[in-house]
């Protein structure tokens, strides 16, 4: 059994509460800005081992380490810790923003379909029509998602 054609309306609604998700994530998380700096390390809890460490807050001593990657001076620890640091709750919220721009430019519409002298309504996307690549594209980032269809994949 072949589905039919995709549902603008059923991706973008995905899109939607995925941003949704995002937002909310990054809204609950301790306030940045986060940084990570290779010559501050964190000690893991009831041991003498230091860890790489992702800090937020205030710089200095009432500085908060969020994570910790791994071993100091591991380069694998180090780079994850850039990578967390890089995307601090400000900055996905910037993303989100700028992502919910976008997909608000691509709602989908209902519109009127002529063939053969008979009208049907349609939901498309008021830029791309029948298929939209951004809204497929921005819900194929979230294909991990139990409620990504694999038929919207781009």
């Amino acid at each position: 059994m072949t589905e039919g054609p995709i549902r603008l309306d059923e991706v973008w609604a995905f899109c939607t509460a995925r941003l949704d998700d995002d937002d909310a994530y990054a809204r609950a998380a301790s306030e940045g800005p986060w940084r990570y700096d290779p010559g501050k390390h964190w000690r893991r809890a009831g041991s003498s081992d230091y860890e790489e460490g992702v800090f937020a807050g205030p710089p200095g001593a009432q500085a908060m380490c969020i994570a910790g990657t791994g071993q100091t001076d591991d380069p694998q620890s180090m780079a994850d810790a850039a990578h967390i640091a890089r995307h601090d709750p400000t900055r996905v919220l910037a993303e989100v923003a700028f992502k919910r721009q976008l997909l608000t430019e691509h709602k989908p519409e209902l519109q009127a379909a002529v063939k053969d002298r008979e009208v049907t309504p349609r939901v498309v996307c008021r830029i791309d029509g029948d298929d939209c690549p951004f809204t497929q594209g921005l819900a194929a980032l979230y294909d991990d998602h139990p409620d990504y269809k694999e038929t919207w994949r781009p």
